[in-house]
């Protein structure tokens, strides 16, 4: 089986369901993997954005961490504690928000002149952004930086690379995020780390097929088969920053981050696929990482796309490549911005015997569309949704129709009753159970727009249910549908003006 490129699995979480400027949207792919479902306006289908670019190898040369390395020992000890303050870059979920302290901004300077990186394990090291002739920008610019600690909360090691700003909000949770509270709130479900001889399938050789996962026991809906930490997070640059790094300044960064991990990690890392181009940990961090908001999250600061970066979580990275792919998935990956963990959990009820699969496209696109983006890969999908006719021309016709409905309810006047039963029905035909959230949260949005509050907050509410289960607890998304649920309550007790 070849290399997995970089890949969506289940579409992008930070895009809403619907982007409603316009009266158009469309089903549509984005070549990221994430742990949501969405519906996304259309855009060009650029392949060509998906090629890795192909860097050489060349060596670290770092005066500045060098000159810190020594200290190493002295961070496990670090006398200074975290500064009590207000934490505007912070945006992980807390129940104590208010009662919070905020960790310092820690660069390789204040590393220097505090003689102190609280709450890292080594100094950090960081190169200053390359300025834009011509241009303003429009945030000021910032460092980029290799951050680690060697024991998180779960006792794994994990390097950043990533901005101070964003390595400070980690630091605000990295040893002692509120598990209970988060637990809880997911209806009791753990965040445990899981490892592979506990969990229930196997591995084994299939008749035509190579390798793939087979369940040994009896598997619910919403089990978590797999969850693990990251070993090492990078930032991604997009073109909505003004911040732009060297590239030879971003891969010594990247050197530095796989070196600082434990021998242990540094041989698990290395034994992940490649794709033969380049620099190797940078070949390994695009052919096995998933797309994931930490830290601040888009829009909070005008800082567009600072919170998205590339997380490498081997274990689940080699459970990738045995899972079958297939757009009929019986799995899914859900991530958790209050923990950092990844996790596969099944789709649906799984029976010993059965083979687990999962969907390296978005479940939502059209034939035509996932055809496209699977030829890329290399893969050919053998599911009744890819190979039968008969199937692909339902399976089109009915996701056409719920794009449809849905650019009916821009005209919150158009929408009934009758029509919400029909998308509801149509979603669970097309096994798009993932994206029923963000459904309900624009059904909720347009009976508010036509004052029907109750109404609105029995969908918004709905939404909430649903996305705790597809997109996570904590996830931007559902932290924005229980906004929305608020906002509907307090305007029916009088303490708000409703602003949709």
């Amino acid at each position: 089986m070849p290399a997995l490129p970089k890949c969506t699995t289940l579409g992008n979480g930070k895009d809403m369901i619907k982007t409603r400027h316009g009266s158009s949207s469309y089903l549509e792919v984005t070549y990221h993997v994430s742990s949501d479902f969405h519906i996304i306006k259309k855009a060009p289908l650029a392949l060509s954005q998906l090629l890795a670019t192909s860097y050489s190898m060349f060596p670290l040369i770092s005066a500045l961490a060098v000159l810190l390395g020594s200290q190493r020992a002295l961070a496990a000890s670090d006398p200074i504690p975290p500064t009590a303050s207000s934490c505007p870059n912070n945006s992980h979920l807390s129940p104590l928000t208010h009662k919070r302290s905020c960790p310092r901004l820690v660069d390789d300077e204040t590393a220097i002149l505090t003689n102190s990186w609280y709450p890292w394990s080594i100094p950090p090291t960081c190169f200053d952004p390359t300025k834009q002739k011509g241009k303003r920008p429009r945030v000021k610019l910032s460092k980029l930086c290799t951050f680690t600690t060697l024991n998180t909360w779960a006792g794994t090691p994990l390097s950043i690379i990533t901005t101070p700003e964003t390595a400070a909000d980690v630091a605000s949770f990295i040893h002692s995020p509120y598990l209970s509270w988060l637990e809880n709130d997911r209806g009791g479900v753990p965040f445990r780390p899981t490892h592979y001889p506990k969990n229930p399938f196997k591995v084994e050789k299939l008749p035509n097929k190579g390798y793939g996962v087979l369940a040994t026991e009896p598997i619910k809906k919403g089990t978590v088969l797999m969850a693990q930490l990251p070993v090492m997070l990078q930032l991604l640059e997009s073109a909505e920053q003004n911040d732009k790094w060297e590239t030879r300044d971003v891969l010594r960064l990247l050197q530095r981050a796989g070196n600082q991990l434990p021998k242990e990690q540094q041989r698990e890392v290395m034994g992940l696929a490649a794709q033969g181009k380049g620099y190797i940990v940078d070949d390994i961090m695009k052919t096995n990482t998933f797309d994931v908001t930490v830290g601040v999250l888009e829009g909070s600061t005008g800082q567009m796309g600072w919170g998205s970066h590339s997380g490498l979580y081997p274990e689940i990275a080699v459970g990738f490549l045995f899972l079958w792919m297939t757009n009929l998935t019986s799995c899914f990956t859900r991530f958790s911005p209050s923990t950092l963990i990844m996790e596969i959990v099944a789709y649906k009820d799984i029976s010993p015997g059965e083979e687990l699969s999962i969907s390296y496209a978005p479940l939502n696109i059209l034939s035509a569309d996932r055809s496209e983006l699977l030829k890329w890969w290399g893969f050919t999908c053998t599911c009744a949704l890819c190979q039968n006719p008969t199937a692909i021309k339902k399976s089109d016709k009915q996701r056409n129709r719920i794009q449809a409905l849905l650019e009916e309810f821009d005209t919150p006047s158009r929408l009934t009753e009758e029509k919400i039963a029909e998308i509801e029905q149509l979603v669970r035909e097309e096994g798009m159970e993932g994206q029923m959230g963000d459904l309900y949260n624009i059904i909720g949005n347009v009976y508010a727009q036509r004052g029907e509050i109750e109404r609105a907050k029995e969908y918004g509410k709905k939404g909430v249910v649903w996305l705790k289960q597809y997109a996570g607890a904590d996830s931007e998304r559902t932290e924005m549908a229980k906004g929305f649920v608020k906002r509907l309550e307090d305007f029916e007790r009088g303490r708000r003006d409703w602003r949709p």
